[in-house]
C-alpha cells in the first residue's frame, strides 16, 4: 500500500509540473531574442521608373527542427512583384529558369487570356532565402516593374518558445518513463502510458510547427504577376456588316417598342371614343327638348 501511495504521489507531481510548463510558467531566459520585427515596402510610379527594393535583412538558413543558436534571427520572407512584359510565354519560361537556377521551384502557375489575344500570368516561386535579393533583381529585369512589395516577419520569439516547450515536454516524458519503471501492476503502467502518449502528441505537434517554420525560413515565397501591355491603337474598327447589323437591330428594337406602346393605348382610345359618343348623344338629346314657356 505504501508503494502505491508513493507511486500516485510521483505521478501527481509529474502531471502538475507538466501543466506548469505547458502554461508557460517556466521559460528559459535567452538573451538576444527579438519580439517582433517587420520590414515592408511598396512602390508604384506613373512611369514605373524605379529600382527594385532590396533593403531588408539577409535570411539565416535554418538548422532543422529543434535546433537553435541564440544569435540567429528567424525571418520569414515574402514578396509580390507585378511586371509588364512583351511576351508572357517567354516571361514564364524565364521565371521558371530563375527559380530552378537559384535552387528553388515553382509552387503554382496560371495563365489567362483576355481582351483578344493578350495574355496574363501569375506564379508563386519558392527560392532559398540566401538568394532572395538576387532573384528579385532577376525578376525585375524581365520587363517593366509596375509594383513590388517585400515583407519580413520575425518569428524568433515563437521559435524560441516552441523549443522551450518541447524541451520541457521531453523532460516530462523522461519523468513518466522513470515512474513507469516503478509501476508494480498493469493498471499503474496503463495510467502512466496515457500520460506519456499525451506528452508525445504535444511534442509531435510542436515538431510539425517547427518544421513548417524551418521550411518558410529557409525558402522565401515570391508571387509574380506578369501581363502584356495593351497595344497602341488596339482593337479593330467597326466593319460595314457590323454597322448594318447594329442598325437593323436598332430599327427592330424601336419598332417593337412602338408596337408595344400602340397595343397598350388601344383600350384607352376605345374608351375615349365611347365616352365622347355618349357625351355627344347626351348633348344632342338635351338640345332637342322644347324650351319652357316663360310668363308674360
Amino acid at each position: 500500500m505504501q508503494n502505491r501511495e508513493i507511486f500516485s504521489l510521483l505521478l501527481l507531481l509529474a502531471v502538475l509540473s507538466g501543466g506548469l510548463l505547458s502554461a508557460g510558467c517556466i521559460s528559459p531566459d535567452i538573451p538576444g531574442t527579438i519580439s517582433s520585427q517587420k520590414a515592408s515596402s511598396e512602390g508604384v510610379g506613373a512611369d514605373y521608373g524605379f529600382a527594385p527594393i532590396t533593403a531588408y535583412p539577409t535570411a539565416v538558413p535554418a538548422t532543422g527542427a529543434g535546433a537553435w543558436a541564440g544569435d540567429e534571427q528567424k525571418i520569414l520572407r515574402t514578396a509580390r512583384v507585378d511586371l509588364e512584359v512583351k511576351d508572357v510565354m517567354a516571361a514564364r519560361d524565364a521565371l521558371q529558369s530563375i527559380a530552378t537556377g537559384n535552387g528553388g521551384y515553382i509552387g503554382s502557375l496560371s495563365l489567362d487570356r483576355y481582351r483578344g489575344d493578350r495574355l496574363s500570368g501569375s506564379l508563386v516561386m519558392r527560392v532559398p532565402a540566401a538568394s532572395f535579393d538576387r532573384v528579385l533583381a532577376s525578376i525585375a529585369a524581365l520587363g517593366t516593374l509596375r509594383s513590388q512589395s517585400v515583407q519580413a516577419d520575425d518569428v524568433t520569439e515563437e521559435y524560441v518558445d516552441l523549443q522551450a516547450r518541447r524541451g520541457a515536454l521531453a523532460n516530462q516524458r523522461a519523468q513518466y518513463q522513470r515512474i513507469m519503471e516503478m509501476a508494480g501492476n498493469v493498471s499503474e503502467i496503463l495510467e502512466v502510458q496515457q500520460q506519456v502518449e499525451r506528452v508525445q502528441v504535444e511534442m509531435d505537434r510542436i515538431d510539425g510547427r517547427l518544421k513548417y517554420l524551418d521550411n518558410r525560413i529557409e525558402y522565401a515565397t515570391i508571387t509574380v504577376s506578369f501581363n502584356e501591355p495593351e497595344p497602341v491603337g488596339a482593337g479593330d474598327g467597326p466593319s460595314v456588316t457590323s454597322v448594318i447589323n447594329e442598325g437593323i437591330a436598332g430599327f427592330l428594337g424601336v419598332t417593337a417598342a412602338l408596337v408595344i406602346i400602340l397595343i397598350s393605348i388601344i383600350p384607352l382610345v376605345v374608351l375615349a371614343l365611347v365616352a365622347y359618343a355618349a357625351y355627344r348623344w347626351w348633348k344632342g338629346r338635351k338640345g332637342g327638348e322644347p324650351a319652357e314657356k316663360r310668363p308674360e
